[in-house]
């Protein structure tokens, strides 16, 4: 037992410390591949944390995304609640997850350094605001992972802390 806790616990740091270092990969815009989305529905589930404290809120529901109209999680728990990130609503994010999806390099170099490494079928895009992006003050970095879908979302805001998301049973 005490085996299978050691290696879990370093196969858990390896992860972490992979997902970090896609900071040492700049990335052309050439050379990033990532697959193009079309409409597709998950799982997911969120852990939220809070800066300052060791707070942290787990949440989970369906998330949709639908081409050329944006993204909706519709949260199941702690509390029910649907979040848009619409091309009317949340334009900041609509307009990042639009250009991402929609390979609009021109927008995404204008405003983040960008970073990006694959390894056998997984791909790990990074995102950091350019100082002078209106972005700056309120995002300090975005990491997206994935094979055929996106696997993994990790937020890092200025001010309210980290957003993790794992999105599973995609169809």
């Amino acid at each position: 037992m005490k085996k299978l806790l050691i290696l879990t616990i370093i196969i858990l740091s390896g992860a972490g410390c992979a997902f970090a270092d896609i900071f040492s990969h700049p990335a052309k815009v050439e050379t990033i591949q990532i697959p193009q989305f079309q409409n597709v529905s998950c799982k997911f589930s969120q852990t939220r944390t809070i800066p300052q404290s060791n707070v942290e809120i787990e949440s989970g529901g369906e998330f949709q995304y639908i081409k050329d109209k944006g993204v909706i999680f519709e949260t199941k728990f702690p509390v029910q609640m649907t979040t848009n990130y619409t091309t009317d609503e949340n334009k900041r994010m609509s307009s990042i997850i639009a250009a991402i999806n929609n390979k609009d390099y021109s927008y995404l170099n204008k405003n983040f350094n960008m970073f990006y490494e694959k390894n056998a079928q997984i791909w790990t895009v990074a995102l950091k605001p350019k100082a002078d992006s209106k972005i700056s003050p309120h995002i300090s970095s975005i990491v997206i992972q994935g094979q055929t879908y996106i696997n993994k979302l990790d937020i890092n805001t200025v001010k309210n802390g980290s957003t993790k998301i794992n999105f599973t049973e995609c169809r």
